[in-house]
């Protein structure tokens, strides 16, 4: 290789990051919230701390928290979770589904929670976005 193109091509790749390194994902599920269901809703964020915990042991969700907005007598609800991978957002043992057949083994007792949080977002319209995390 000629000495001419040697420099571009080192500067190229100090400024391309690497072809494979790990990026970061966060997803975000907002929903209007009912008055009358916020405080179901945080009821069940309660009793789903646990598998959460699970989760992000597992390895897959870095982070997920929930944020609550209050505006002219209307809530927002936005689940915000921080992904370690691409294929952890599609591995279905690294979610929370997974994490929660794990720590509720009951598919009865998951199904009724299932229901009870269903019930929270009954015919309200919600909006999915990912994001890739600049860092």
């Amino acid at each position: 290789m000629s000495r001419h193109l040697l420099v571009p091509v080192v500067l190229l790749s100090l400024l391309v990051p690497s072809i494979g390194a790990a990026q970061t994902y966060v997803t975000t599920t907002e929903h209007r919230v009912p008055f009358e269901r916020v405080d179901s809703l945080r009821k069940l964020l309660k009793e789903d701390a646990p598998a959460m915990a699970e989760a992000k042991r597992m390895g897959g969700i870095i982070d997920n928290m929930w944020l609550l907005h209050r505006w002219a007598g209307e809530y927002t609800a936005v689940q915000v979770t921080t992904w370690k991978s691409w294929a952890a957002i599609e591995d279905t043992t690294l979610g929370l589904a997974a994490a929660r057949r794990k720590v509720v083994p009951d598919s009865a007792a998951r199904r009724k929670y299932n229901d009870r949080l269903d019930w929270v977002f009954e015919g309200v319209p919600h909006t999915d976005n990912i994001y890739i995390k600049v860092e």
